[in-house]
């Protein structure tokens, strides 16, 4: 069993906001993390490898992405090695479309928040 997203207080919805997943003892399996960023904001995420392909990581995005929706940013964005298998997965569960520029060596992903808007909130955002 696993209990979450648990969010830690963010004083506004302009500062950056931290949601994770624990197990019932209290150990934290999977972190996200929405940073402000000029306008938008930087999306990261870590997931334990023992609970890697459990869809921790799709539902912290989802989460992080209704976070920036609510916030009123313009997109979110994120950094990636090319060819992350791990992160073209998480991106293959939602139905948003994702931009991509390839520059030395990182991939830049990013989504409108007005598509991230228009997708169907998951049913355990509280």
């Amino acid at each position: 069993m696993i209990r979450g997203p648990i969010c830690a207080p963010c004083s506004s919805d302009r500062e950056p906001c931290t949601l994770g997943f624990q197990q019932p003892g209290g150990d934290l399996v999977a972190v996200g993390h929405l940073m402000p960023d000029r306008g938008s904001a930087e999306a990261a995420l870590l997931v334990e490898d023992a609970w890697q392909n459990s869809g921790l990581g799709s539902r912290l995005l989802r989460h992080l992405g209704h976070r920036a929706v609510g916030a009123g940013w313009k997109e979110v964005h994120g950094l990636v090695p090319p060819g992350d298998a791990k992160i073209a997965a998480i991106l293959s569960h939602t139905s948003v479309p994702v931009h991509a520029v390839h520059e030395e060596g990182v991939t830049t992903l990013w989504a409108e928040t007005g598509d991230i808007g228009a997708e169907e909130l998951p049913a355990d955002v509280w």
